[in-house]
């Protein structure tokens, strides 16, 4: 069975760390085995909570060959396979945000749910004009 930590990432974090995945690998690796009130804070504020009864829980698909489980900070999923993880999971967030980082920790392996879309890049950037 794969098992994957799904974290909801908030939007200011994504953008700066876009490109650093290593560092928030490591992050989350090490939130799950040490549960101080400092990781704890910091967990806050770099995520979104997955309260229970959200719209985004209520919007995944769940059959046999998938188990979700909700924390506060991460939902974890259970399946069989990538593939499965893929079509019943991953695209429903996919529609939902973008800000979702996913790791695989028998794997080490990590990775953003969406590519950051350039022109969304570009949009923040602001620009002067002149009426010269």
């Amino acid at each position: 069975m794969k098992e994957y930590f799904v974290y909801w990432v908030k939007h200011e974090i994504y953008f700066r760390y876009f490109y650093k995945s290593d560092i928030l690998y490591r992050f989350f690796l090490s939130s799950q085995v040490e549960d101080t009130v400092y990781v704890q804070e910091q967990l806050d504020y770099i995520t979104y909570d997955f309260s229970p009864g959200a719209s985004i829980q209520q919007a995944l698909y769940q059959d046999d060959s998938v188990h979700i489980e909700t924390d506060q900070h991460y939902l974890r999923v259970v399946c069989d396979s990538l593939t499965t993880a893929e079509e019943t999971v991953f695209s429903e967030l996919r529609h939902f945000d973008s800000s979702f980082f996913i790791i695989e920790p028998a794997a080490n392996n990590c990775g953003w749910i969406a590519p950051i879309i350039k022109n969304d890049l570009q949009s923040r950037v602001h620009l002067l004009y002149s009426s010269f």
